[in-house]
């Protein structure tokens, strides 16, 4: 956080236009740190005024009085540029740009952001904005920006939040507050023409006050770095909860794979989040909940949740959402039955959930046994408690005996408690002020549960994922031969390529006659399938250029000049290489690997179930390359079908480990070509049964756009390979 000590704690704040109506967005700034009592140095800055608000007003920057650590801008759009730029000669580190008319206002406003983001570069500046609101160190008090909720007093604590949105941004910092969520920083980071949310949140890792980073965003221009921050702050037990908006996959329209089409930016960031350990938000209740279960910092040994309730209902509906988190309801242990059996009434369901009914109400006591009997469970790694409406004095001793326990056992306790805050007040403070968890449902009690889980998951992993190398390929050979190309490769192209690789493919010839398509289908002995071989036409089947199970030289003959005839009535400009005879693939279960080359984020990989349905079953998983064989595994078993490659109703298992070693390889290339490649489809992939590996029945690579050169053709070039 030292880089941005003098921002979040600065001993002076220049605002540049400030203003003598303290009501004005220009005049907030200084509204807001008198009203919060700034004790550092106030340097407003506009040749109108001699004075604002008690302060020496200053004509320009070169007459400040010392260089400020922070300068708010709340000039025009058009005097921004030539304000940075004497703030950056005058040594100044942190600019807040509160102006709007930038890239959010069109080409000409993207253009003057170019140039800020150019002046600040120049000088080493940090700039937050322009089109933001402002900022604030919350537990210090110090409030730097314009909007009504800068006046407003929030909850001290440990959760830092960056959002993209200043008004939302706002928003969420009151609405959580008022769900009991303490706050240490917030900064609304706008257009982010130089200072970005990544950056905030790389630094806050980095903050021994910090505990908890949360983001609001609308998109990541360095998405790419998204994947290295998440991991650090997962190494450093800091979690990080990221809201995404602006879901919509308008990027994908265009993209000719399935890869690109099932993937889009969503898949990605997904993708980074899980390689990362980042949870996932989608509501500021959802944020409050994750915020709440994780700021103790207290985390679960696995996802075995013990639920206890005064009702049966509320029982139901956290283990609903329990089962939604991917936490698990187990057995309690036959010691745990018979000792709750000696201290519960005959009439309580002992099982998981766990009724304890009414009773509890009437002896405090009884909370306190079953806590400790369940807590001493080996099968048991957290503990849910919903005490739906329980008040009055009583409240205050199932406090404290929750409090209790939770010291002296290390298995985390979550509690959902909706009785009226006036009749509880007390025993709500009691549990708050010891780091309890707690919430007004059973079922945001069962989602901050899951959120610790997650976060202690994902610890787990990224210790055997550092720990394990992804594989390295260097095929020179391939680049050389892609270097230029900018029509997309035909299957016979494609899968040499693949074959560079060292990934299975189908025994198969190019024939340029029906002569020769008879002779290769001879050397394959049984039926073949014929495929027109073009870069002009991608979806062969829908150009009638395919024909399946063919055999005998008569067929083969005929089915050869009909895919000619129907590739020329398809495209008749199409540049047709000759036809494609593949051997038949008998059994196995058809899959579909991709990659998809993305702007941001990089070379991605993907696999989920393929064939002719890939993207009306949108089975997929999705990771960021490269890969480690743990996560190649991890891909596959996240897919919802995954029982099938699992041997599923006596099915014979599938050679799982040729499908992961695949992944493996085709994650190589990815990043070995990852200049030349922009999208690669295989499907379907045949995944046969166990020990009979794989064999890839269709392929599509569609070149990354490049420097357009003469290029070697693929069946020439890798000859051998």
């Amino acid at each position: 956080m030292s880089r941005f000590e003098p921002f979040f704690n600065p001993r002076s704040i220049a605002v540049i236009g400030a203003s003598q109506d303290l009501s004005s967005i220009s005049g907030q700034p200084i509204a807001h740190l008198l009203a919060k009592g700034f004790c550092g140095q106030i340097l407003p800055v506009n040749p109108r005024y001699t004075d604002v608000a008690g302060y020496p007003c200053y004509p320009d920057v070169a007459s400040l009085p010392e260089c400020p650590d922070v300068a708010v801008i709340a000039v025009g759009a058009q005097r921004v540029a030539g304000v940075l730029s004497e703030l950056g000669k005058a040594g100044c580190r942190f600019a807040v740009i509160l102006s709007s008319g930038f890239a959010e206002a069109g080409e000409a406003g993207a253009r003057a952001q170019r140039e800020i983001t150019a002046i600040a570069h120049c000088h080493g500046m940090q700039v937050t904005g322009p089109n933001c609101q402002g900022y604030m160190n919350i537990s210090e008090g110090i409030h730097v920006g314009f909007g009504a909720p800068y006046g407003l007093t929030y909850p001290k604590g440990h959760l830092s939040l960056t959002s993209q949105s200043g008004a939302f941004g706002n928003s969420i910092v009151m609405l959580a507050s008022q769900e009991g969520i303490g706050f240490r920083h917030y900064v609304s980071t706008g257009n982010e023409s130089v200072t970005t949310s990544l950056d905030f949140m790389d630094a806050m890792i980095d903050d021994p006050d910090t505990h908890v980073i949360a983001g609001y965003v609308e998109g990541f221009q360095d998405a790419g770095r998204l994947l290295s921050i998440g991991r650090r702050a997962l190494m450093a037990g800091k979690p990080l909860l990221i809201w995404k908006v602006g879901t919509s996959e308008a990027g994908a329209k265009a993209a000719a794979s399935h890869t690109a089409n099932l993937g889009g930016s969503m898949a990605l960031y997904r993708a980074a989040f899980r390689q990362s350990g980042i949870i996932e938000v989608s509501d500021v209740g959802d944020l409050a909940d994750c915020s709440k279960a994780l700021l103790p910092g207290r985390l679960p040994a696995g996802n075995r949740l013990a639920v206890v309730t005064i009702s049966g209902g509320a029982g139901i509906a956290m283990a609903d959402g329990a089962a939604d988190g991917h936490l698990q309801l187990p057995a309690l242990s036959t010691h745990t039955v018979a000792a709750l059996k000696e201290v519960l009434p005959s009439f309580a369901a002992i099982a998981n959930p766990l009724d304890v009914t009414a009773s509890l109400l009437n002896d405090a006591n009884l909370l306190r046994v079953t806590l400790e009997t369940l807590a001493d469970d080996p099968n048991v790694d957290m503990i849910g408690l919903a005490l739906a409406a329980a008040s009055g004095k009583l409240a205050v001793e199932l406090a404290k005996e929750i409090v209790r326990i939770s010291k002296a056992r290390e298995v985390p306790i979550l509690v959902a408690w909706n009785a009226d805050p006036a009749s509880v007040a007390e025993a709500y403070e009691i549990l708050d002020k010891a780091g309890i968890p707690r919430y007004q449902s059973p079922v945001r009690c069962a989602r901050g549960a899951s959120a610790l889980w997650a976060f202690a998951q994902a610890r787990g992993q990224i210790a055997k994922v550092l720990d394990e190398h992804p594989l390295v390929l260097d095929r020179s050979e391939v680049r050389a031969a892609l270097h230029g190309r900018r029509n997309d490769l035909t299957e016979f192209e494609a899968k040499k390529v693949l074959a560079a690789y060292g990934i299975g493919v189908t025994r198969e010839g190019l024939a340029t006659s029906a002569e020769e398509a008879v002779r290769i289908a001879a050397a394959l002995h049984g039926p073949v399938v014929l495929k027109i071989q073009s870069a002009d036409i991608p979806h062969k089947t829908e150009a009638g250029g395919v024909r399946v199970g063919v055999e005998g030289a008569a067929d083969i003959t005929a089915a050869y000049r009909q895919i000619i005839v129907n590739a020329e009535g398809h495209n008749a400009q199409a540049a047709v290489d000759g036809v494609l005879v593949q051997e038949m693939v008998g059994g196995g279960i058809e899959m579909i690997l991709g990659i998809n080359n993305d702007p941001l984020f990089g070379p991605a990989v993907m696999v989920g179930f393929g064939g002719i349905f890939a993207e009306v079953w949108k089975d997929v998983s999705f990771r960021l390359a490269p890969i480690t064989r743990s996560e190649a595994e991890s891909m596959v078993r996240e897919l919802r079908a995954f029982a099938i490659l699992d041997g599923a109703r006596g099915r014979p298992k599938a050679d799982l480990t040729a499908l992961v070693d695949t992944l493996m390889r085709l994650s190589a290339l990815a990043v070995d070509l990852k200049d030349t490649v922009q999208e690669l489809d295989i499907n379907p992939l045949f995944v046969m049964s166990a020990g009979q590996g794989v064999k890839a029945g269709d392929a599509l690579i569609k070149p990354r756009a490049a420097n357009i050169q003469p290029h070697l053709a693929l069946k020439d070039a890798l000859v051998g390979s």
